[in-house]
């Protein structure tokens, strides 16, 4: 009989230890959550303009090319502030001296004068004067267009608010989750960005646009600015209550 209570006794002991385990394991376990992704996308119109001119001239000297290229830059920059460009929104970059061979079979490497580079870079606060700035610089000595970007002046702003409407749609997925499941949407537990685009127009088509000299559209027309698309992506972990 004794040893038939004993038993008892330690099955009793095992029941209760057995069950306190598990009470402290749930008690342990995480609060439940819910994963989502979020994204926000945006359609603004472009308000900054940079635009890179090449000035190219050659000469017989060093000295007589440097010259040129510097005269023409000169004349080139003093055109494009006529436009009313502030000073500080022009500048020059790039600046080479490379010798010219001659071409002919035999001849090759006999330097038959000098070619002297550089760049004219304009920042344009008004996107309506890129055709104008183009036609006063090539009309007073620079010779290339080499590249042409809009951009956003405001990117940092424009970046942060996309990033708000992202979170706000995770968000808005991760109640529409949670009310179905029957629950309510607890605190955000992370946020993590995982990407951000900024997509603006391609410069080529406003270069090939000018190269062709379009008579389907004015000197304005042709490089309007157009639209810069932006997206944003986050991923979110929110807690089920």
């Amino acid at each position: 009989m004794k040893k038939t209570i004993a038993m008892l006794s330690a099955i009793l002991a095992f029941a209760a230890a057995a069950g306190a385990g598990a009470q402290a394991a749930q008690a342990g376990q995480p609060a439940p959550y819910v994963r989502v992704s979020g994204e926000a996308t945006a359609t603004v119109d472009a308000d900054l303009a940079i635009l890179s001119l090449g000035i190219v001239q050659q000469a017989k000297t060093t000295l007589a090319a440097r010259e040129a290229v510097t005269a023409a830059a000169d004349k080139a920059i003093a055109a494009v502030a006529a436009l009313g460009i502030a000073r500080k929104d022009i500048r020059t970059s790039g600046f080479s001296i490379t010798p010219v061979y001659d071409e002919r079979p035999g001849k090759q490497n006999q330097i038959v004068g000098y070619r002297a580079d550089c760049s004219i870079t304009l920042r344009l606060e008004d996107t309506a004067l890129v055709a104008e700035a183009i036609d006063a610089a090539t009309g007073a000595g620079a010779n290339e267009v080499r590249n042409l970007d809009y951009r956003k002046k405001s990117e940092d702003e424009l970046r942060v608010e996309t990033l708000k409407r992202a979170v706000a749609n995770a968000a808005a997925k991760a109640s529409a989750i949670a009310a179905t499941l029957g629950r309510t949407l607890g605190p955000a537990i992370s946020v993590e960005e995982q990407g951000y685009s900024l997509r603006a127009p391609d410069s080529r088509l406003f270069l090939a646009k000018a190269a062709m000299g379009s008579a389907t559209a004015s000197p304005r027309e042709a490089f309007s600015p157009g639209s810069i698309e932006v997206s944003a992506s986050v991923v979110a972990v929110f807690e089920l209550r």
